[in-house]
């Protein structure tokens, strides 16, 4: 949980650093800003349910999160940044001048968002919140704007997005006229349980949409030769912690990936974090798989460049429009009574049966 409490709704805004100048500190403090009042103007709706206004009253909250730090600071800081990384964020002097810039950064978005929330509660008669901001989960969001999720490093520089559309969807044939490739769901077997090939199968009822992808920073001097999927997992515990000490106050959602030989020092520093009080509340531990063929069809596969170049080739060769609205308008006929879009869960876990425990 990134917001806790009982009974209550919390007023959340996200700003997408992937698209700010790290340069250009003006464009920022507006960016949060604008995000600080969006949240805290809805602090003046009335609930009709009781406990829900009670609350309000009580612990009025709201939460200003972000996504894709970890392209801001690679525009921030260049490759060399990354490069700290994969010797695991070391206190050098060069690493020790990377956090304290790292921390202002964190520390005065986070000034914006409090002074901003609660000047505005003074002017309108409101009781301030006692804590203002967060980092919320930003998966889907991120995708907008191509930002790496919340705090999070990216999967690799580039990758492929494989979306889940039911077979015939009209954002699916959209995207199908934009160039990009069709395949059939993990969920759509043949009668040997193997996976179909041809989308346009009788037996398919799910499509994969099939998008390359690359991070801003993907052709940086030397980024390429970074290896992602490497980073250390206390190296990440050590960016979270920075990240929820300098500018969360209520809570950062943190998923911290690891190999089986990182656990006992993992384990070792959370306890320490712990012990010594210094502000850790939760993270979700995820094992990594070196072998991506364990799962076929992943919703995110890291490529290299040449295959992204290959990709994107065959996606201008195949593209029927330069219009992605205007493909979506010959399919999207406005009949509200059908679902359409990508479906609401295409990771891993939704896509694999249900254990039922034995009786």
């Amino acid at each position: 949980m990134e917001i806790l409490g009982t009974n209550f709704h919390c007023n959340l805004g996200e700003v997408h650093l992937n698209q700010l100048d790290p340069n250009n500190y003006q464009e920022q403090k507006d960016a949060f800003t604008a995000s600080a009042l969006s949240v805290a103007a809805l602090l003046n709706h009335k609930f009709q349910e009781p406990r829900y206004q009670y609350s309000r009253e009580l612990d009025p909250i709201v939460g200003v999160s972000f996504t894709g730090l970890f392209d801001f600071f690679v525009h921030a800081f260049g490759s060399e940044w990354l490069q700290w990384w994969t010797e695991g964020r070391p206190a050098t002097e060069a690493g020790i001048a990377y956090k304290q810039k790292e921390h202002e950064y964190l520390n005065t978005w986070r000034e914006v968002v409090e002074q901003t929330v609660w000047e505005y509660c003074d002017r309108h008669g409101i009781k301030r919140p006692n804590r203002c901001t967060t980092v919320q989960p930003s998966g889907t969001k991120s995708l907008l704007t191509g930002a790496s999720p919340g705090w999070h490093a990216p999967k690799a520089q580039r990758f492929i997005r494989r979306i889940t559309f039911r077979k015939d969807d009209p954002v699916a044939l959209a995207c199908i006229d934009y160039g990009y490739s069709v395949i059939p769901s993990q969920s759509d077997k043949d009668e040997n349980g193997n996976l179909l090939d041809d989308a346009y199968d009788p037996r398919c009822t799910e499509w994969l949409i099939e998008i390359p992808v690359a991070v801003s920073w993907a052709d940086l001097p030397g980024a390429d030769s970074i290896e992602i999927g490497q980073f250390s997992a206390l190296a990440q515990m050590d960016f979270y912690m920075g990240v929820q000490q300098h500018y969360v106050r209520h809570n950062t959602s943190a998923t911290i990936e690891l190999r089986e030989h990182e656990v006992e020092a993992l384990g070792k520093r959370i306890y320490e974090a712990i012990r010594d009080d210094e502000g850790y509340i939760s993270a979700a531990l995820l094992a990594r798989f070196d072998d991506h063929q364990t799962f076929p069809r992943l919703p995110f596969e890291p490529i290299d460049k040449d295959t992204y170049d290959e990709m994107m080739l065959g996606v201008m060769q195949r593209r029927q429009t330069a219009e992605f609205h205007t493909a979506l308008s010959r399919y999207d006929l406005g009949n509200k009574s059908e679902e359409s879009g990508p479906a609401g869960c295409d990771s891993d876990k939704c896509l694999l049966p249900d254990v039922k425990p034995n009786s």
